[in-house]
Formats: C-alpha cells, sequence, structure tokens
C-alpha cells in the first residue's frame, strides 16, 4: 500500500511541475527526475523501463514513439523550409486588414494543418507566427491564439495520424486508416462548423477591427522550394499508402519511416541540420511519460483498475456513447491525454457489454478534445501556455477552461449524435 501512495505523489508531482517548472528547465528533465525517484524508492525496475517502451498492455509505445518521430522529422523540415510560415502570411495578406476575415482563415488553417498534418503542428508552429503578428499589427491576440488552440484539437479527431492518441486507439482497437477516415469525416466537419460560429459569436468584438500588417516579401520566406515540394509531396503520399496500409500489411509506423527517409535521400537536405529542429523536448517527454505510467503496471493498480473495469454493464445507447466521451475528456484533462489513453485504452478492452465502436471513438474523442479542457491536457498545450506567457500573453487558466468547454461540449454532442447515426447504418 506504501508503494501505491509513493507512485501517486511522485505520479502526481511530476505533472505539477511539468506545468509549473520550478527552476525553468525543459519538460522533459522533470519526467526524468519523476523516473529516478521511482528506480529510487523501488516501485521501477531497470527492466520496467524497457517494459514500459516495448509493450504497456495492449499498447506497443515504441511503434507510437517512432511513428510521431517520423511524422516530426517531416512536419520540422517543413517548417525549417518555410512552408508553414509562408501560408501564415498568406492568410494574413488575404484578410486584408479585416479582423473577422483573419479569424475565418486562421480557423480554416488550423484546422487543415491539424487534420492533414497534427495538432501538435498547429499550436507549436502557428503560436509564434500569432505572437509575431500581434506585435507587429498590435492587435489583441487571445481570441486568435484560443481559436486556434481549440481548432487544432478538435479538428485532429478527424484521422489517425493527427494525434497520438488517436494512433494509440487505432492500435488498440485495429482500426484501419481509411475507414477512421471515412466515418470521421462529416462528424469532424459538423462539429468544426458550430466551434466556428461559436468562437465567432465570442470574440467578436475582438475580432471585429481593422489592423496595418507589414510587409513581406513572400518569394523569401520558402528557402528551397524544390525540398519544400519533395516534403510536402511525401506527406500527401503517405495519407494515401495509410489507406492502403491493411493491402500492404504494413504497420503506420513502418511506412511512416520508410516515407521520411525517403523524403530525405530525394530531396537531399541535410539531416544533422533537420534533427537539430526536431521537438526533442516532447520527444523524451513523450517517452518518459510512458515509463511514468508503466508504475501503474508495477505497482498492480492497473491489474485492479481491470477487475473493476470488467465488471462494468453498459448499454449501446447514445447517452452512453456522449457519457464515456465527457469521462475521457474530463480525465484527459485532468491527467493529460497520452498517459489516459494509454491506459484507458488496454482496460477498455474488458468491457464487453457495449459495442466496440463506442468505446473506441469515445476514446478518440475524448482524447483530443480534453486538451482544451485544462492546460494540462496535452503536451503541446502545456508548452503553449509557457510560451505566451513567455512572450508577455496572459490567458487566465479559468478563462482557458470556460472558452474551451464552451466550444468543445457541443462539439462533442454534435460529434457523438451523427457517428452514432453513422453506427447505426453501418454497422
Amino acid at each position: 500500500m506504501l508503494e501505491v501512495i509513493i507512485f501517486l505523489f511522485i505520479f502526481v508531482g511530476t505533472y505539477l511541475a511539468i506545468f509549473f517548472r520550478p527552476f525553468k528547465l525543459k519538460e522533459s528533465y522533470y519526467v526524468l527526475t519523476g523516473i529516478i525517484l521511482m528506480l529510487l524508492w523501488g516501485i521501477l525496475q531497470l527492466t520496467d523501463i524497457v517494459n514500459a517502451i516495448v509493450s504497456f498492455d495492449a499498447v506497443e509505445p515504441y511503434a507510437i514513439l517512432i511513428f510521431f518521430t517520423a511524422f516530426a522529422v517531416l512536419s520540422a523540415g517543413l517548417d525549417e523550409l518555410g512552408f508553414f510560415e509562408y501560408w501564415s502570411i498568406r492568410v494574413v495578406q488575404a484578410a486584408k486588414h479585416d479582423g473577422l476575415k483573419l479569424y475565418k482563415y486562421l480557423f480554416v488553417l488550423s484546422a487543415l494543418t491539424s487534420y492533414i498534418a497534427a495538432n501538435d503542428i498547429v499550436i507549436l508552429t502557428l503560436t509564434p507566427f500569432v505572437l509575431y503578428f500581434a506585435k507587429y499589427t498590435k492587435i489583441k491576440a487571445r481570441g486568435y491564439l484560443l481559436t486556434m488552440f481549440i481548432v487544432a484539437n478538435t479538428a485532429s479527431i478527424g484521422q489517425i495520424t493527427s494525434n497520438p492518441t488517436n494512433f494509440i486507439v487505432s492500435m488498440v482497437y485495429k482500426i484501419p486508416f481509411f475507414e477512421n477516415l471515412l466515418i470521421m469525416f462529416l462528424p469532424t466537419l459538423l462539429g468544426l462548423i458550430a466551434i466556428y460560429f461559436i468562437l465567432k459569436k465570442v470574440f467578436y468584438r475582438e475580432f471585429k477591427i481593422k489592423f496595418n500588417e507589414k510587409k513581406v516579401d513572400l518569394n523569401k520566406i520558402i528557402k528551397n522550394k524544390y525540398q519544400c515540394r519533395v516534403f510536402y509531396i511525401m506527406l500527401l503520399l503517405l495519407m494515401l499508402l495509410f489507406a492502403v496500409a491493411p493491402i500492404l500489411k504494413l504497420q503506420l509506423w513502418v511506412i511512416a519511416v520508410i516515407g521520411t527517409l525517403l523524403a530525405i535521400l530525394i530531396s537531399g537536405i541535410n539531416p544533422l541540420k533537420l534533427f537539430k529542429h526536431l521537438p526533442w523536448n516532447v520527444i523524451l517527454l513523450v517517452t518518459g511519460l510512458f515509463v511514468i505510467v508503466y508504475g501503474f503496471i508495477a505497482t498492480g493498480i492497473f491489474s485492479w483498475l481491470g477487475l473493476y473495469v470488467q465488471e462494468l454493464v453498459l448499454t449501446g445507447s447514445y447517452f452512453t456513447f456522449v457519457s464515456l466521451s465527457v469521462f475521457v475528456t474530463f480525465f484527459a484533462g485532468i491527467f493529460n491525454n497520452i498517459p489516459v489513453t494509454t491506459i484507458l485504452a488496454s482496460l477498455s478492452l474488458s468491457i464487453t457489454s457495449v459495442r466496440q465502436e463506442i468505446v473506441s471513438y469515445a476514446l478518440i474523442i475524448g482524447s483530443n478534445v480534453g486538451a482544451n479542457f485544462t492546460i494540462l491536457g496535452s503536451l503541446a498545450g502545456i508548452m503553449w501556455f509557457h510560451l505566451i506567457k513567455k512572450k508577455k500573453h496572459h490567458i487566465k487558466l479559468l478563462d482557458f477552461t470556460k472558452f474551451g468547454l464552451l466550444a468543445s461540449i457541443p462539439f462533442i454532442i454534435i460529434v457523438t449524435f451523427v457517428l452514432y447515426i453513422e453506427f447505426w447504418l453501418f454497422f
């Protein structure tokens, strides 16, 4: 019992340290500290660290980490070559000094980037641009920053590659890429339309402005057009290959690695220079979190939860679907979406009283939307909060939760309702 208490204390303390960042260290250092403390207390053994990376019950963390890193290489390459900055500036220019048009175009850019690439890419790439733009135009950045963040974490439910948590669920439940793409398109689209009008109404006074933009020569933004073209074509090609992965009998992470290596070789880009721009802090942070979460297995908490879950009797009603989605959203927001999804995805296999589709897609919805519930909900959210704070922009935690829930609750209701109808019609 003492071991369990110590583990939970270290687990909670690690997350608080990641958020408050005492001594201003990188987030991955706090996870490393938590792992060292667990080793010293005997909660984890060195072999547990290997097991945590190789196999967490039904989850294979190594596949997730390799997949995430491969996609990070493609995204870092596009970012370094100026692709995201180029389209961000095009969005501003298209707005023609109109704050409401800027909101509309930023909304679409955030949604498409999150859907095609990943939500973390939107948050970590577009945030500096919004802050830069706000600095030179003197506009209030709060509404634009929250819009970008909320949209990134809702559009990302649309496909498996848009969020590591989606990949976790798809791995556990063996959800085919193309099937997921088809079934999620309409719910995601309708949910985003609702969010568009909600946020426009909420921040209307902040958006209804005229601004002056700084002149930028677009021809100088893309550093190497050939390399940039190779990277975004490979990104699109990978999407097609993911769709036919079952036919090729290849796992998604294998396809992602092959595609990324080909992009580097064909483009001729300097790999060492590229690797310097990888989000190593995020990669190490995610890796460390899998080890931290393995403490649930090492202490026996996971087995106890498994016995409890096996006794759950759920109906296949819409109420069950939306309730599960809200449940996952809440816990993902409190304890971070990656560990919560890792644990719940494995445990949920024991629930045999309800349809597989309802449980798996409730996990996908909640793990994405949970990032809008609290700053702790996602790793990108924590880094986003510290980044805007460093740039002298302040968003109250209560306001973050208030606006996040205001947009996310209708989104959950719409998405679950449309999905439930699709389940009834096609499954």
